[in-house]
């Protein structure tokens, strides 16, 4: 199970979702950490705001402590407009080993996630390779890249190229067919050969789904149900 607002929701509906998933046996996906995404936060070499991104981690971990959250997606926030690439990817690198400093004590991972430019107007990590640059040179196994291939096949393509090479700092993928951030099968994205290569280099993790259901009902339900069917290794 997966929840992007998790965080902001009632502490009694988080410990009641934690109870619930534990009684069914079902562990949670990302809660989304960074709730101040529109503005720049990460590229920013301030003192202040890297103490305010230390304490959001904080805050997060109480939560992902009670849902049993391992994973918690992390936005770069929006580039910087006077401060060229370099330097913003430098401070970004530099702020999230103090706020990876903080998720490694606390016990959670920090999912690095870069969004695609249309949806996200301005936002500074949009690219894999960028990330992954960034995840490499942070180096600590509290921070890891998220990989949303719907994000990505907007923002670039080239999503099983992309898989290889950014293999070793990959810690969470999610799913959703594009256009329309849908179930699998119903847009452009061909997932069998993607979810082979995931199973081929023993990925054992969480692969969310983060998409909308293209038919309404318990119609939509059994369609999302056949679609990932459809594109597990373990049954096609």
């Amino acid at each position: 199970m997966e929840d992007n607002w998790m965080k902001i929701r009632d502490v009694n509906v988080q410990q009641r979702v934690g109870r619930e998933l534990e009684r069914l046996g079902l562990e949670m996906g990302v809660i989304v950490n960074t709730m101040k995404y529109n503005e720049p936060t990460f590229v920013l070499p301030d003192l202040q705001e890297r103490e305010r991104l230390m304490q959001e981690v904080r805050d997060t971990a109480e939560v992902a402590r009670r849902v049993g959250a391992k994973f918690v997606t992390t936005l770069s926030g929006t580039a910087h407009g006077s401060l060229q690439r370099d330097y913003q990817t430098a401070n970004m690198i530099e702020n999230l080993k103090w706020a990876g400093d903080v998720a490694e004590k606390e016990g959670i991972i920090l999912a690095v996630e870069p969004i695609n430019h249309k949806g996200w107007e301005g936002a500074f990590l949009t690219e894999i390779g960028h990330a992954y640059l960034i995840s490499r040179a942070v180096g600590m196994p509290s921070v890891k890249m998220l990989y949303d291939f719907w994000h990505q096949q907007i923002h670039g393509g080239d999503l099983i190229e992309n898989l290889e090479l950014a293999w070793d700092e990959i810690g969470y993928f999610q799913i959703a067919d594009n256009p329309g951030r849908v179930g699998p099968g119903v847009g452009e994205i061909n997932y069998r050969p993607i979810m082979r290569k995931i199973a081929e280099k023993g990925f054992d993790g969480i692969i969310g789904m983060e998409f909308d259901n293209s038919v309404a009902g318990m119609e939509g339900e059994q369609s999302v149900i056949d679609a990932m069917r459809a594109i597990d290794p373990a049954h096609a």
